[in-house]
């Protein structure tokens, strides 16, 4: 399992390796965002998570898609 995950890894170009590093780095800020929530509240609200999650990863991967255009482009360019 590990040698899978160890060619998928370097398979893949720098800039790809730091849209992934950037993307787990956003996941993992969203989940200290619904464990303070939680704690805030004092109760899980799955609608209010829910409604978070969907804004948060769907501004996140938007951004992450315009990334990839740009960087894109300008690797082409080169």
């Amino acid at each position: 399992m590990f040698s899978e995950l160890n060619y998928f890894y370097t398979s893949l170009k720098d800039w790809q390796k730091a849209l992934m590093f950037s993307f787990i780095s956003y996941s993992i800020i969203l989940f200290g965002l619904i464990v303070a929530i939680t704690f805030i509240l004092k109760d899980f609200k799955f609608v209010l998570v829910f409604g978070l999650t969907f804004v948060y990863m769907g501004a996140v991967i938007l951004l992450m898609i315009i990334s990839v255009r740009i960087l894109k482009k300008r690797l082409i360019e080169k």
